[in-house]
């Protein structure tokens, strides 16, 4: 189903959590995929796209925004598997996948799972294809990320995730900027919304993932959209990753960090359409 106007509507998975999503416009089909303790609210920004021909559907993942029906332990393949029961509720089989920081995640597992036969489009937006950093790989989060910190970082969003959720609020804006006091005041609240202990659970099974083997398959109909000054990652980072997958498609949105469809709304959503209808 799919309407003019934004609407929201809700679907029950086989395990019976209740799981929201938004689906706009007609055309197209797009999933776009939020990132860790987020919600689909952190795409409104690119719901005018669908004035363009693309529908556009924005689930809020199991335990972000209004799906805070959590009844398994939170992790990556999970919330893959609630995007492969979304595209099967809406019966589609040609779709594209925009997927922002930990989205990114859930659409390279889900294609891992599923192959590459139903996907037009990738679209990654600042997020690498392994989050932890060793002595083989420096592309994970910038200035360094070893797995020893991964629990340190699980049980500091345990001891106080409405501290850390400012903190992390504060982190998706560019360096050297000072964010909008209302946007993050916004985000922030969003984020605080979402309860810990499954953003604790995701966050731990999201540094067990390596994507890089996935890469090389996926081509042309993949793109990179990254932040010039991302405080999460560097711009070398989507060089690299373009490398592995084969790719040409890599932009870099000046004036923008983590957070680019709200950042510069205007460049990424341009960004996005070219690549979403083809054009170079």
């Amino acid at each position: 189903m799919s309407t003019t106007e934004c609407t929201k509507f809700s679907f029950t998975t086989q395990d019976g959590a209740r799981l929201h999503y938004r689906d706009t416009g007609s055309g197209k089909a797009v999933i776009l995929l939020h990132g860790w303790g987020a919600s689909g609210e952190f795409f409104e920004p690119q719901m005018a796209l669908a004035a363009q021909g693309l529908r556009l559907i924005v689930p809020d993942q199991r335990g972000h925004g209004a799906s805070q029906d959590a009844r398994q332990p939170l992790s990556v393949g999970l919330l893959a598997a609630d995007l492969r029961a979304l595209i099967a509720h809406l019966g589609l089989d040609n779709y594209s996948l925009v997927g922002w920081s930990m989205g990114a995640m859930i659409a390279w597992e889900h294609l891992r799972e599923t192959g590459l036969a139903a996907l037009d489009k990738l679209s990654v937006i600042d997020m690498t294809a392994k989050i932890v950093t060793d002595d083989e790989w420096a592309h994970g989060l910038a200035g360094g990320y070893p797995a020893a910190q991964v629990a340190q970082t699980a049980a500091a969003v345990r001891a106080d995730w409405r501290r850390y959720a400012k903190l992390s609020a504060a982190r998706l804006f560019a360096r050297g900027a000072a964010p909008d006091p209302a946007l993050l005041a916004r985000l922030t609240a969003i984020m605080r919304g979402n309860a810990a202990e499954g953003l604790a659970q995701l966050w731990t099974d999201m540094a067990r993932q390596d994507y890089r083997a996935l890469l090389p398959t996926l081509g042309e109909r993949c793109q990179y959209i990254y932040g010039a000054e991302s405080r999460l990652y560097h711009p070398a980072t989507f060089a690299h990753l373009a490398r592995l997958t084969g790719t040409t498609q890599t932009n870099g949105i000046a004036g923008a960090g983590h957070l680019p469809q709200w950042e510069q709304t205007q460049a990424f959503s341009a960004t996005l359409s070219r690549h979403l209808w083809g054009q170079v």
